[in-house]
């Protein structure tokens, strides 16, 4: 059933509820004032999407500062929601008539002992904003809108596209959270994310503007991400602390509870004066300014004195005015029903510029344009033509600029909503559209890339299973390349069902192959056995019991005495990874497999990690960046620790970007040379690309030779505009090749003569 589509009011009424108007700008209308009958109070009625835990926070949470559930009920199949209806003064009204600063931070307070209720009973608000703040009668805030809440404390809880809040209000961790498939509970699962938004609407009120706008919203997420909190009015600047302490980047540094809150204003010690100082956004109307300025009026003769010359002034004005109107009118019309075809377009278009009639061309482009958009049988190029074509004819039009970047942000959804559904094909060809119409948006590039790994998971996925299905889960070599298959599947596409259960499959099938070998007592074929499961999933349930069978065995210290001594006879061998079935790592593993408190097993895994890491390390030093991808691919299917294997693939791709920045850098600056842009234009010269390059790489011969070119170059040029008496331009010249090498002698005596001879 489609969300989007409400049951509709019939005759003004819906379930037995009077409607009296809609609420909020949505159209279809999703929440509506109603009323039982004429002499009943006024609600809220308010359907609910799919998915939505808004009844579920309410139904557990009684407070004074969120809003009240009456009741639950579903009609036509749709969920609904009865709130109690507090007025539409929202915070944010009361600001634009005034508010005096004492009063507002006990607003601030009241809001985050709402907050503090919702995170005890494990919910965030998840889209606090001054609009989602009533005011009641009595001067108690109120929370509402709670459609964007989620729980707290959950790991890998997903955001769905609803949840993702207002850019305007979004936490760091929550905009982080919103671009990965996966949210963990240190992050968005936080109810801190609450606390920023509130920390924005401080700053947002005191100063009277928010603290990161921008046209784009991509620009508004990146400036949350990484610029510092902006800072308050001179005069407010008691107050910075509390705005600091709310907008804190790291949700751990953060302040997140209302009685850390109170203390922050309590530190703030508000004098009298400020703390009774208005804070207020909305302008000044008539009738305050007649109060502010009574003592300046006139005196009733001088008024009436001044009131009649002004109403001569008027007649005489309008007067002229209409004898002006009427001569070009009359013009006009004379030359309209002489030339009336040719004149016709140039007198619309002249009116509309001024703003008289609406420019027809432009009217009719607009329509056209949404009309496309509507059309689900339209491609992105056709509908993104039509709204570029009203931006040609009117580039501040507002409408079609906002309605081009809502199409760009719902074709990436629909982007990534068809990869969720696995449907790559689809998410294939809005892509490539995509990328015809936005040719350098770097979300497209993500989505590029996030796309190229589903394919290559899919077709992993694919040889995977067919290998399994030929082999069986019983051929040992077949099975340890299936888990180094589905694990690399679920690097890359970390929320791949079928990798995971492949892994859950292969680990239960030798979890049991280990128990039945250890109540047949083949202590030592159960221990290589369950390291096999181990390998596949060692979080499994199932593997405890094992675990258990083959302690029990009697000689079960005997074997596990017998590996460790193995595997120290191989190291000294030299075989720590390899070959394959007699190595020292994987004896250390069977060990931990079945003992995982084992501390010689674990010493010696640890040692093996540390001398493997240490071998690749001098491997991305001597630039063998292939060879170093292998011997990281071997530990990890062997399983060593994941970490210092994480950091140091990291490492690698680290540096196969370096080298790739200077390979391309290197290219980019010899074609700057060639055409002969040695110093300009400023951002994209052959000079700055060279720099960009040692900058990576400060012994690169190639650069380094190629920065000296460009010196003699630029030294050559200022000689022969010293010869053409262009004195200021071979100083400016000749200091340029300096800059690049100081210490060629001869241009420095030249410019010192240079100087001199000025």
């Amino acid at each position: 059933m489609d969300d989007s589509v409400y049951p509709t009011p019939i005759n003004g009424m819906i379930d037995g509820f009077r409607v009296i108007r809609a609420l909020g700008s949505k159209s279809p209308a999703s929440t509506l004032l109603v009323r039982r009958s004429d002499g009943s109070e006024a609600a809220v009625l308010k359907f609910t999407p799919q998915g939505s835990i808004e009844k579920d926070v309410l139904q557990q949470i009684d407070h004074p500062g969120i809003c009240q559930l009456l009741k639950a009920k579903t009609l036509d199949g749709h969920s609904y929601l009865l709130l109690s209806y507090y007025g539409q003064q929202t915070l944010m009204d009361w600001v634009e008539q005034g508010i005096a600063i004492s009063e507002l931070t006990q607003f601030f307070l009241q809001i985050a002992g709402a907050l503090d209720a919702l995170h005890q009973q494990g919910y965030a608000h998840g889209d606090l904003r001054p609009e989602h703040v009533l005011i009641k009668s009595n001067g108690q805030p109120v929370l509402i809108d709670l459609g964007s809440a989620y729980r707290t404390g959950e790991n890998d809880t997903p955001l769905s596209p609803d949840q993702s809040g207002s850019p305007a209000y979004l936490s760091p961790e929550r905009i982080q959270a919103a671009s990965s498939t996966i949210v963990h509970q240190e992050t968005a699962s936080s109810g801190a994310s609450d606390y920023y938004a509130l920390g924005v609407i401080a700053f947002q009120l005191l100063s009277g503007r928010l603290p990161f706008s921008d046209e784009s919203r991509e620009a508004v997420l990146q400036a949350h991400l990484q610029e510092s909190v902006p800072k308050l009015p001179s005069h407010l600047q008691t107050l910075q602390p509390v705005v600091d302490g709310l907008m804190a980047k790291s949700p751990q540094q953060r302040i997140s509870n209302a009685a850390a809150l109170t203390a922050l204003f309590a530190a703030a010690e508000l004098d009298a004066e400020l703390a009774g100082h208005v804070v207020r956004s909305a302008a000044i109307d008539t009738l305050e300014l007649s109060a502010l300025f009574a003592e300046l009026r006139l005196r009733p003769d001088e008024l009436a004195l001044r009131n009649k010359r002004l109403r001569r002034k008027r007649r005489r004005r309008i007067a002229l005015q209409s004898t002006v109107a009427l001569i070009f009118t009359g013009s006009i019309l004379a030359g309209l029903f002489t030339f009336r075809a040719e004149l016709l377009p140039v007198v619309e278009n002249a009116a509309a510029s001024l703003g008289i009639i609406e420019n027809p061309e432009l009217t009719a482009a607009w329509r056209e344009a949404q009309s496309l958009a509507s059309d689900p049988n339209q491609g992105l190029t056709t509908i993104v033509a039509a709204y570029r074509r009203v931006i040609e004819l009117a580039p501040g039009y507002q409408p079609a600029q906002q309605a081009l970047r809502d199409t760009a942000v719902t074709w990436k959804q629909s982007i990534a909503g068809a990869m969720a559904q696995n449907d790559l094909e689809r998410a294939t060809t809005r892509l490539e559209e995509a990328q015809s119409v936005f040719e350098s948006d770097p979300e497209l590039t993500v989505l590029s890339l996030r796309l190229q790994n589903r394919f290559r998971a899919e077709r992993l996925l694919a040889s995977t299973q067919s290998l399994l299905r030929s082999s069986g889960l019983s051929d040992e070599a077949s099975a340890a390349a299936a888990v180094q298959a589905f694990e690399e599947i679920l690097r890359i596409s970390p929320d791949h069902a079928a990798a995971a259960q492949g892994l859950t499959d292969i680990s239960k099938h030798y979890g049991e192959l280990a128990a039945q070998a250890a109540r047949e007592g083949e202590v030592a074929q159960a221990i290589r056995l369950l390291q096999r499961a181990t390998a596949a999933r060692s979080d499994l349930r199932e593997l405890d019991q094992v675990r258990r069978l083959i302690s029990e065995a009697t000689s079960i210290q005997s074997a596990i005495a017998d590996l460790l001594d193995q595997a120290q006879v191989l190291r000294q061998q030299g075989q720590l990874m390899l070959p394959s079935g007699a190595n020292a790592a994987e004896l250390y593993l069977q060990v931990l497999a079945t003992d995982p408190d084992n501390a010689p097993a674990s010493a010696g895994l640890g040692e093996i990690t540390a001398a493997v890491m240490e071998e690749i390390q001098d491997l991305v030093k001597e630039g063998a960046l292939t060879e170093a991808q292998q011997q990281v691919a071997l530990a990890e299917s062997q399983g060593l620790n994941p970490t210092p294997i994480a950091n140091m693939r990291e490492r690698i791709d680290s540096e196969i970007t370096r080298r790739s920045q200077i390979s391309i850098g290197l290219e980019q600056a010899n074609v700057l040379i060639e055409q002969g842009f040695i110093t300009a234009p400023a951002e994209n010269n052959a000079v700055r690309k060279l720099q960009e390059v040692l900058a990576l790489d400060a012994t690169n011969e190639q650069a380094l030779f190629q920065i000296t070119e460009c010196a003699k170059r630029l030294a050559s040029v200022a000689e022969q505009a010293r010869k053409a008496g262009m004195n200021a331009e071979a100083r400016d010249y000749l200091a340029q090749a300096l800059g690049l090498r100081p210490d060629v002698e001869e241009w420095q005596r030249w410019l010192k003569k240079w100087q001199t001879d000025s």
